[in-house]
């Protein structure tokens, strides 16, 4: 009977993922599009400084009524005064702080006055972190699961000010609302429910969006068809009922962060939307602030929730889930992107906690090297747990000179050729040559792991007719590290000429990407294969 019934779930694969892949194909295209508040505000934009406003009168409300809406005033800066802003107090049992202390709040900019945004936003949520004192776990987070298609709210920084008294250093984020799920769905017509404190999906959901009777019978379809005995039907239920791709995408990350308190794990910290394109409920990821904090922390057991326990129990889940948390582990959840990202912020928040005091921006630079160590510990955690053998420190020999030989192409712009072992002179080269001219940006890398320490990445680099891109990481042809801009550049016509670019590798087992690269709108550029080493200065 059981074999029966397996071949049926086996057929069945090919359907459900048929009808979840159109949908994560949908929401990973929505995610990749940038609105204004996106480009500006969220990667580019300086950080606010929000002086926030309450009359007497609402802050007796306030006080009385601490998740109701109260109306304040907002200055950012010099230039910009919002007023009639919603304001309420936020945080559940861990964050929750009263409003005389150093509140978490929620700012809605159009519930009293239409129309009116903030960079683009309607509504905004300013935590204070206190159970995050690097500031960075939210909004590595935001970034992770969006690059990986799972829509989640976009985090920035901001300073912040209550009636005069300065709050200090708070997380920005934005609110889940109906242009949350425009941006990300296309649609904000379908049902979005709170999914509530430690609250599974059986439990009746606080609905803020929808239309219609408040019958919840979407919510009570997908617990029906987690709780069907009958195997085959379950997995033919749920496919109709579960945006399944992409819950399978939101558990691996939740898992890969150590997220603890998530809806995998704790049946904590989502939101839930019926997509009306299809039909199906998409689960949303929230709360990430006590994150990476557990480097082996399980990536395939422990799950709780009825939706990811009826669904684990289908024999095909763990398979297509270990699949999806390998590809996870490949092209996002990875030490490049991961440091990269963290080294950007940090570059962006330290001047401004360094105005609140030097103590502040020199403890976020500890803490900054702890997430950095910490992250790097959890791929090479699930690395593990996965079977993969992970990199070993590399040490370069007596002299100090590590020789690169490993090489691999990243095209990030434009159509180059790329050869690793083009002739150029008589000498055996990588080259990038742009055969059409074009905005180009493309590179050679190596990557290695590292122990603490001062090195130089130095090699022989030749061009001929480069016209260079002038951008903050660099100019024409050069070397760098990924995650830095380097102030070497070759362009025009250039014989061979030794290249440098020294960095520091603050902790031990640090992994770097070794970067020959071309950024230009025409002309070749070559690296010599034998010239390219890595030398240890102390």
């Amino acid at each position: 009977m059981f074999s029966q019934r397996h071949g049926q779930i086996s057929r069945l694969t090919f359907r459900l993922l048929a009808g979840t892949l159109a949908l994560f194909a949908l929401l990973t295209a929505r995610a990749a599009r940038p609105d204004a508040a996106d480009q500006v505000f969220f990667r580019e934009g300086v950080i606010p400084k929000l002086r926030i406003e309450i009359s007497p009168p609402e802050l007796a409300r306030l006080n009385k009524d601490n998740r109701s809406f109260v109306r304040c005033t907002i200055r950012e800066g010099d230039d910009f005064i919002y007023s009639e802003v919603g304001i309420h107090l936020k945080g559940a049992a861990g964050s929750f702080r009263p409003v005389g202390d150093r509140p978490a709040l929620t700012l809605n900019f159009d519930k009293f006055r239409e129309k009116q945004k903030f960079h683009g936003l309607d509504k905004l949520h300013l935590n204070n972190s206190v159970q995050d004192g690097s500031y960075l776990n939210e909004h590595l987070a935001s970034v992770i699961f969006n690059a990986g298609g799972v829509p989640a709210p976009r985090v920035s920084h901001a300073r912040v000010w209550l009636n005069g008294r300065d709050l200090g250093f708070y997380v920005l984020k934005e609110g889940f609302d109906s242009q949350f799920l425009a941006n990300h769905f296309g649609s904000k017509a379908g049902n979005f429910y709170d999914g509530g404190f430690c609250a599974d999906v059986d439990q009746r959901k606080d609905r803020k969006l929808g239309r219609g009777t408040n019958d919840q019978a979407d919510l009570k379809a997908l617990v029906a068809a987690a709780r069907e005995p009958d195997l085959a039907k379950r997995a033919e239920r749920l496919d109709q009922t579960l945006a399944i791709d992409q819950f399978l995408s939101l558990v691996a990350m939740e898992m890969m962060t150590a997220h603890w308190d998530g809806y995998a794990r704790n049946r904590n910290n989502y939101r839930l939307y019926n997509h009306p394109a299809v039909n199906k409920l998409v689960f949303l990821p929230s709360g990430m602030d006590q994150l990476f904090g557990d480097p082996n922390f399980p990536v395939f057991d422990s799950m709780g929730g009825l939706v990811t326990s009826g669904l684990w129990q289908l024999p095909q889940t763990k398979l297509q889930y270990r699949d999806r948390v390998s590809h996870l582990l490949t092209n996002v959840f990875t030490a490049e992107f991961l440091t990269n990202e963290i080294a950007r912020v940090h570059a962006r928040v330290r001047p401004v906690l360094a105005e609140i005091n030097e103590g502040a921006a020199k403890n976020f630079d500890n803490t900054t090297r702890d997430i950095q160590n910490r992250v790097l510990a959890r791929i090479a955690g699930i690395q593990k747990q996965l079977g993969i053998q992970p990199m070993k420190p590399v040490t370069p020999g007596p002299n100090g000179v590590l020789k690169l030989a490993k090489w691999q192409a990243q095209v990030d712009a434009g159509e180059p050729k790329m050869a690793d072992a083009a002739d150029q002179a008589g000498v055996k080269s990588l080259e990038i040559n742009l055969d059409k001219p074009s905005r180009v940006v493309a590179s050679w890398r190596s990557r290695v792991l590292l122990d603490a320490g001062k090195y130089r990445f130095e090699g022989k680099v030749a061009t001929k007719g480069v016209v260079p891109l002038k951008e903050p990481t660099g100019e024409g042809a050069g070397l760098r590290i990924s995650g830095s801009s380097r102030p070497n550049q070759l362009s025009g016509d250039s014989d061979w000429k030794n290249v440098t670019f020294e960095f520091d590798v603050p902790a031990a087992s640090t992994e770097v990407v070794l970067v020959c690269e071309l950024r230009a709108e025409k002309g070749r550029a070559w690296f010599d294969l034998g010239s390219l080493q890595l030398v240890r200065q102390n």
